[in-house]
């Protein structure tokens, strides 16, 4: 049975979080909040609707304040940035339940009876947003042996990051990787540009007018684009077979 973990403190995107340590770093430093022109220009939005979007996230998040009398800089602060990661740290300590999630589905379930488990190599993180970082050995993750159809092709990884939360991957999870080349249109893959990690849906676009086939990395958040490239720029590293959670 899973326990449910109220939280006072509400999960951030990654631009959300960006924006967030933007503003407490400026009223650190300067002793005031900045305006939206500041902010628009730092995050090189084209327009004030993104800031005012983000914004309005963060107040409905309980993040920040802002005061509807139209003060140029009437941003207030009510949590830092780290308050999540404060309150996750400490649910995390007191809770170490493991969510085993059985593929493909990438669906959030309970672990039943374990038949024994085996150790994967944890090749690093991932980013679930922009890629972050080249696979390297750094040490092992156990896994159940029931969601492991093939052991010597497999390895794991940490996501970092929100892109993928319409699928169900959360910042943190421990992806199972089965180690592969190709990927189907659809499948979630790891991904290497120019050496640097990513986990995204994969499509392969070639035809219909395009002057060249075209790889599209697709988030699985509403808030991020798709991220376009050449397919000799992009190294299929394998596809998501399932994932372990820790709360």
């Amino acid at each position: 049975m899973i326990n449910t973990i109220k939280m006072d403190v509400r999960s951030l995107t990654q631009n959300e979080k960006k924006i967030l340590e933007f503003i407490e770093e400026f009223i650190n430093s300067k002793g005031i909040s900045p305006t939206y022109s500041e902010i628009k220009e730092a995050f090189g939005f084209s327009s004030y609707n993104s800031v005012q979007r983000y914004i309005h996230q963060l107040q409905d998040k309980g993040y920040v304040k802002v005061p509807g009398n139209n003060q140029k800089r009437a941003i207030k602060l009510l949590q830092s940035s780290g308050a999540l990661r404060n309150s996750l740290s400490h649910i995390r300590s007191k809770q170490q339940t493991t969510i085993a999630v059985s593929t493909p589905t990438i669906t959030p379930g309970v672990d039943g009876p374990r038949q024994g488990s085996l150790s994967l190599p944890m090749l690093g993180r991932v980013a679930a947003g922009r890629p972050i970082e080249a696979l390297t050995h750094e040490e092992f993750q156990e896994v159940p042996t029931s969601m492991v159809r093939h052991p010597d092709k497999c390895f794991t990884l940490e996501v970092r990051g929100n892109s993928m939360i319409g699928d169900s991957i959360l910042d943190r999870d421990v992806l199972i990787v089965q180690s592969q080349k190709i990927a189907r249109n659809g499948e979630i893959a790891v991904c290497l540009i120019d050496q640097e990690a990513t986990v995204k849906r994969y499509y392969l676009h070639q035809g219909s007018g395009l002057a060249r086939p075209q790889v599209e990395l697709r988030p699985a958040n509403p808030e991020l684009e798709s991220q376009w490239y050449p397919p000799d720029q992009v190294e299929i590293r394998g596809i998501v077979v399932g994932l372990l959670r820790k709360f």
